[in-house]
């Protein structure tokens, strides 16, 4: 069952109401014919070096014990998910997803402290966040197949664990209750964020 592969090859059109927008054509380029970055490629220009898949699930799951669906999984949780995960550690200033891109993966920072920055066709560069450990890195253009929004770059060294369009269908084949629990861990960590920038937005549109 492909089901991302098959969410990945229907890209969002864009609606005519907002094919003038400035942020609707950047989202969304005209180019479908863009290469798909996996992230072996990303692996050999980054020189990263490989974290053992056992110990990339092992420390995803510590730093995510909190979340009710990945706590009842049990004791062999992190060998189930270690047969679905790559690892790797990252040398600092290194740029783990480029902006509008097309990845094929998300990533899970373990360790260190990664900028997320938006570029401008000016030249300008705005940092949007520092995430941290625990913190989910390029995770739209994983389901919904899209260009990156933004440029993610190691400020110290890291650690991440990997999970790609190929492995998700796999889990979701194979392992369907550790597919469910990580599902629902993902999206409640979309949630958060997509609140965290509503608050934003809600600050900065008040009335003085």
């Amino acid at each position: 069952m492909k089901l991302f592969s098959r969410l990945r090859s229907r890209r969002t059109p864009v609606s005519e109401e907002v094919t003038d927008s400035v942020l609707a054509t950047s989202l969304f380029p005209a180019d479908d014919a863009a290469p798909v970055v996996d992230w072996a490629t990303r692996a050999g220009e980054l020189k990263a070096h490989p974290l053992p898949s056992a110990e990339a699930a092992e420390r995803m799951l510590q730093l995510w014990h909190a979340d009710p669906p990945l706590a009842g999984l049990g004791a062999d949780a992190p060998a189930r998910l270690a047969r679905w995960l790559q690892g790797a550690d990252v040398p600092a200033e290194r740029e783990l997803l480029k902006q509008d891109e097309i990845g094929d993966h998300l990533l899970v920072l373990l360790e260190g402290r990664v900028a997320v920055e938006r570029k401008h066709p000016g030249g300008s560069v705005t940092r949007l966040m520092e995430a941290r450990a625990g913190d989910l890195l390029g995770e739209m253009a994983l389901f919904d197949g899209g260009p990156r929004f933004s440029a993610c770059r190691t400020l110290t060294p890291c650690c991440v664990a990997v999970l790609d369009s190929a492995a998700l269908d796999g889990l979701l084949a194979e392992d369907a209750p550790l597919a469910a629990a990580l599902l629902v861990s993902i999206t409640r960590r979309i949630a958060l964020r997509l609140r965290q920038t509503g608050a934003r937005l809600s600050a900065l549109l008040a009335p003085q």
